[in-house]
């Protein structure tokens, strides 16, 4: 059998044990490890939220990657992936690998709804968190609050944000500053490719002057500063600079 046959075999397998979901989720008891990964994908393609929550509950492996899977948006997959860690975290004796606090999250290039957001915040193991990453997840204005609630939950712990490319505006870190700054843990923050004004971005830099953990940070060119496509005045980001320093 070649290298490329096997692969090819798994995921038939995969497709074929999906055509009965109820006669799946009974054979995860005694399915070969390596078939996990392609029944995995499978039933996140194809939207088969029992059968994701019971194999998060079976999962045999250390992680759990979701962030690659999330390039198009796929309407109730993430909510059942959360539903079945649910499940996972409320066995207290179970001794699945998955017990161990959740504390990388990479949910990316996807569209995340209120009702994701908020059930990310109320998840019993995320304020353990301390990497979350959510690149090219647009949000609107009316995420704004529900991110300020995730942050705050996972305040005490989180050590990496990334917010890139999220389409944030001024709105939007007005309404998480707050949050931001509990932030003490923080060690690295990332926001570029965001529409952010001047004010706002000396407003977020006096909030993070005071994190004491804070080494490394990436932001965006306020949209003002630029005085065409391709310049930039230097004064005002030296200003933008000076400012941050006297706080």
């Amino acid at each position: 059998m070649s290298l490329q046959t096997r692969p090819r075999l798994l995921n038939l397998a995969a497709v074929s044990l999906l055509r009965d979901e109820a006669l799946a989720i009974t054979a995860l008891e005694y399915l070969p490890i390596e078939l996990f990964p392609p029944l995995f994908m499978e039933a996140f393609c194809g939207s088969r939220s029992e059968t994701l929550k019971a194999m998060v509950y079976a999962w045999p492996f250390v992680r759990l990657p979701l962030g690659g899977l999330m390039q198009k948006p796929h309407l109730g997959t993430l909510q059942a992936v959360l539903d079945g860690l649910d499940i996972l975290l409320a066995q207290k004796n179970h001794s699945k690998c998955l017990m161990t606090p959740l504390d990388n999250l990479a949910i990316i290039h996807s569209l995340l709804t209120d009702s994701d957001l908020t059930h990310l915040s109320q998840c019993p193991n995320i304020s353990q968190l301390k990497s979350l990453d959510l690149t090219g997840d647009l949000l609107t204005y009316a995420n704004a609050e529900r991110l300020s609630v995730l942050l705050e939950k996972v305040a005490g712990t989180l050590e990496k944000l990334d917010l890139n490319m999220c389409g944030i505006s001024d709105f939007h870190l007005e309404a998480i500053l707050p949050a931001l700054s509990h932030c003490f843990q923080l060690k690295s923050f990332s926001m570029c490719g965001n529409l952010l004004s001047m004010a706002i971005m000396e407003k977020m830099l006096r909030h993070t002057s005071a994190l004491p953990s804070l080494n490394k940070e990436l932001y965006p060119v306020p949209q003002d500063s630029l005085l065409s496509r391709e310049s930039i005045n230097h004064r005002d980001l030296h200003s933008v600079g000076l400012n941050c320093l006297r706080f």
